[in-house]
C-alpha cells in the first residue's frame, strides 16, 4: 500500500496575464495543459488584471485603450477558468492589482469608488472559487508550499531570479517562484544555504502593453508557466518551466 503521508501532488502556476492584453494562444496552451495535467494546486502569481486606467494615481497611462470594464471582466474570467475544479487554489495580487487597493484611499471620490468596486469584485471572485486571496505586500508577500516559496516578485533587474533566490531561500525554502519581470529565468542563490529562483515569465504578447512597447527590455519578454510536483512531508519539489520564445509554437509536456 502506498504511503499516503508521502503523497506527491501536482502544482501549476502562472503570472502576468494582464487580462485583455493576454496572448490568446498562450492562454489556450495553459488551459490545455491544465486539463491534461490536472494539478492539485493552482496559483496565479498576480497581474491578472492590468489597471492601466488607474496608473498615475488614477490619471491613467495616456493610452486610448484604457477601458476599465473589459480589463476587470477579462481578468476575473481568466481566474475562474484557471481555478475551475481545483481544490487548492491561490490568487496572489500583483503590483497592478495593488493599484486598486491603494486608490480606495484616493481623495478623488469617483476614483475611490471605482477602486472599491474593483477590490470587491476581486474578493467576491476569490470567495466564489474558494481560493486563498493573498494581498500584494511587496517583499513580505509569500506563500510556502513544501520547499517552494511563491510570490509576485519585487526585484526588476537582469539578475532577478538570482537575487530573489538570494533574498528568499533560507534552507527550508529551497525554491522561490515569481513573475513580475515577464522574463523566464532560472538562477541559483549566492548564499551558503543555496536555493533556486524561478522567474516564470508572462502570458501577454510582446509589445501588447501600450506603456511598455517602446522599452528595449520588452524584447526579452518570454511567455511561460511553472508546473511540477511537491511533497509536503518530505519538504521537497520538482519544478519545470514550459516556455515559448517570440514566434515559436507551443510544445506542451503532457
Amino acid at each position: 500500500m502506498a504511503n499516503i503521508t508521502n503523497r506527491w501532488r501536482k502544482i501549476l502556476a502562472v503570472s502576468c496575464s494582464h487580462a485583455k492584453y493576454v496572448d490568446p494562444t498562450a492562454w489556450e496552451a495553459v488551459m490545455t495543459f491544465k486539463e491534461r495535467y490536472k494539478p492539485d494546486t493552482i496559483l496565479h502569481l498576480g497581474d491578472f488584471i492590468d489597471l492601466s486606467a488607474l496608473m498615475g494615481n488614477g490619471v491613467g497611462s495616456g493610452s486610448d485603450g484604457d477601458e476599465i470594464t473589459p480589463d476587470i471582466d477579462t481578468g476575473l474570467t481568466h481566474l475562474r477558468q484557471l481555478m475551475a475544479g481545483c481544490k487548492n487554489p491561490y490568487i496572489l495580487c500583483g503590483n497592478h492589482e495593488d493599484r486598486a487597493w491603494k486608490l480606495t484611499r484616493s481623495k478623488n471620490s469617483a476614483t475611490a469608488y471605482c477602486a472599491h468596486k474593483i477590490v470587491n469584485a476581486i474578493e467576491d471572485t476569490a470567495k466564489s472559487l474558494k481560493a486563498r486571496l493573498i494581498p500584494y505586500s511587496g517583499i513580505e508577500q509569500i506563500v510556502d508550499i513544501a520547499d517552494i516559496g511563491l510570490t509576485h516578485g519585487t526585484i526588476y533587474n537582469e539578475m532577478a531570479a538570482r537575487d530573489m533566490a538570494t533574498s528568499y531561500c533560507n534552507g527550508r525554502r529551497r525554491k522561490i517562484a515569481f513573475g513580475h519581470t515577464h522574463k523566464v529565468a532560472v538562477a541559483s542563490a549566492k548564499t551558503h544555504a543555496g536555493g533556486t529562483g524561478y522567474n516564470i515569465g508572462t502570458l501577454t504578447a510582446r509589445g501588447s502593453l501600450e506603456y511598455a512597447k517602446n522599452r528595449p527590455s520588452t524584447w526579452a519578454w518570454t511567455q511561460g508557466f511553472l508546473w511540477g510536483e511537491y511533497n509536503e512531508s518530505l519538504n521537497q519539489s520538482s519544478l519545470q518551466i514550459t516556455q515559448r520564445a517570440h514566434g515559436e509554437q507551443w510544445r506542451l509536456p503532457v
